[in-house]
């Protein structure tokens, strides 16, 4: 409320006629221009020091002091970037338009006061900032710098650019922190699942903590990481298929190894069944955010076709290859143009080419597998999740089970999961349980043989994750235990167990020593 008040009063006051007034004179008033085109093209390190000179030279000049804003915006100074816009909103008239200083200077009114509180933990060498809010987001802190780090370096070997630093990242707690500091609703990141940004030189996402089994927040961190890359080396000239494209498709590459794209059974059948039926969507349709398609399933499609598309072309003309399109993007040429122009073709051939490739995959047949939606938590509430289950049978074994294993009677509860996944096989939840109840009951190769397909149908559920590890640290598998903990982490960083089960399967003593603090303070505020 406070803040549709504010963006209605500064509407408002944009209309009061100002004071007339020339930019700086001469060559000052073009060195402002530039800095002002430097920012949108996020060459921030280009602008600073014009924007620094002519504040000194020009210090009440309201384009001088909003260009000031913009750029102390960018460079996390919010308190600051606030006040002068606050001095400059209504009275700047040159560069950018009324309509666009409102909405940014909202923008720098919200983040002022939704990251007045945070406090931030930086890497040894200064490169990697994480802010976040005091209390438990502080779990994420060391891991989001080392996915950071590791980003760093993939997409210096991927693109060839390196970010100057510092790197900020900003942990939000929860979607509606998400949706003042930006221009999405609360809406569109739920129903989309858009859960973090990359704008203004920083990388935003949703803690965790904000969705019921968390999310893949490692991968989306890295997903962001391109956006900062790209928007830097493509001048922010890229059209949004193309950021979206080649996000998708590097997103994993701060693992290592090669860049695959990796399409969940969903959105792998979404894609072959809009081949099938001719239901593509047009790229441009992607404009200006896949947060604003009008569903979940158009938004995953979305993200399948325009990743596909830059796998191959990449696998054909190779990673120099997609250098020269970035670089031919940067220089002014359509998106278009520049991969036609790489490839030697046109762009309808390419698009043929892989529209072709596209149609060699097998026809979409039978029901389509759900789409896994993210489940936003409402209130500190603990949420039932066997509401999720769609068979009614198997939500009433599963809801007797729960309750036998609250009682401690885990062999009572496996027979009750058991009978829920008999009317409900494949459902993560049930297998979760039931995977949860047999470890518990001593039998961990049964929890991995219903453990192992789920996770390949369901890769973003944490919870198979979780029980995946402790099954197999069980049968002493330390390698399997600690790749599935690993993941279980890079989901929902929040659960003790995996914690404690790296602890014991850790290959350094810091490691261990990490792990333990963390298993012990997580199991303490449980």
């Amino acid at each position: 409320m406070r803040l549709r008040a504010l963006a209605i009063a500064i509407s408002l006051s944009a209309l009061v006629p100002t004071l007339a007034h020339a930019l700086p004179p001469g060559d000052d008033g073009a060195r402002l221009r530039d800095a002002a085109i430097a920012i949108d093209e996020v060459r921030i390190e280009q602008a600073e020091p014009l924007i620094t000179a002519l504040a000194t030279s020009y210090p009440d000049d309201p384009d001088v002091r909003w260009e000031r804003a913009m750029l102390r915006f960018v460079r996390g100074d919010y308190a600051g970037a606030a006040r002068d816009g606050a001095a400059s909103v209504v009275r700047a008239t040159h560069l950018r338009s009324p309509e666009e200083r409102v909405e940014i200077y909202r923008l720098m009114w919200a983040t002022r006061e939704v990251t007045r509180r945070q406090v931030e933990q930086r890497s040894e060498d200064g490169r990697y900032v994480v802010r976040f809010s005091p209390g438990p987001d502080r779990v994420l802190a060391e891991y989001a710098i080392e996915t950071m780090r590791a980003a760093d370096e993939a997409m210096q070997r991927e693109l060839g650019v390196r970010v100057p630093g510092p790197i900020r990242v900003e942990i939000y707690p929860t979607a509606a922190t998400l949706s003042e500091v930006s221009s999405l609703s609360v809406e569109e990141i739920e129903r989309t699942g858009t859960i973090a940004l990359c704008k203004w030189d920083r990388l935003m996402i949703t803690s965790p903590r904000a969705l019921v089994r968390g999310y893949p927040w490692a991968d989306t961190l890295g997903h962001e990481f391109v956006h900062m890359v790209l928007s830097r080396a493509s001048r922010d000239r890229a059209p949004v298929w193309m950021q979206e494209g080649v996000a998708r498709f590097l997103e994993r590459t701060w693992r290592g190894g090669e860049p695959a794209v990796r399409l969940d059974p969903a959105s792998d059948f979404l894609l072959r069944r809009a081949v099938q039926n001719d239901q593509l969507l047009s790229f441009d349709r992607l404009h200006p955010s896949i947060a604003m398609l009008p569903s979940a399933e158009d938004a995953a499609l979305a993200f399948a076709q325009v990743s596909t598309f830059v796998e191959r072309f990449r696998r054909v003309h190779g990673r120099d290859g997609l250098r020269r399109v970035v670089q031919l993007v940067a220089d002014g040429t359509d998106a278009r143009a520049a991969f036609a122009e790489v490839a030697d073709t046109g762009w309808d051939e390419l698009e043929r080419a892989w529209r072709a490739e596209l149609r060699e995959r097998p026809d979409a047949e039978g029901p389509a597998p759900a789409l896994a939606r993210p489940v936003f938590r409402h209130g500190e509430a603990e949420v039932d999740d066997t509401q999720e289950v769609r068979v009614e049978t198997a939500r009433r074994h599963l809801r007797i089970g729960d309750l036998l294993w609250s009682r401690q009677r885990p062999l009572a509860a496996s027979h009750e999961y058991g009978r829920a996944w008999e009317n409900a096989e494949g459902d993560p939840i049930v297998g979760s349980r039931l995977a949860r109840a047999s470890l518990a009951g001593g039998a961990p190769d049964r929890a991995i043989a219903v453990l192992g397909p789920l996770t390949e149908r369901w890769p973003d559920h944490e919870p198979l994750w979780a029980v995946l590890g402790s099954a197999h640290l069980a049968r002493g598998e330390h390698e399997q235990a600690r790749a599935a903990s690993l993941e279980a982490l890079r989901l929902n960083p929040f659960d003790p167990q995996p914690h404690c089960d790296l602890a014991q399967v850790a290959t350094s003593e810091s490691e261990r020593a990490r792990e333990n603090g963390m298993c012990r303070d997580l199991q303490g505020s449980r």
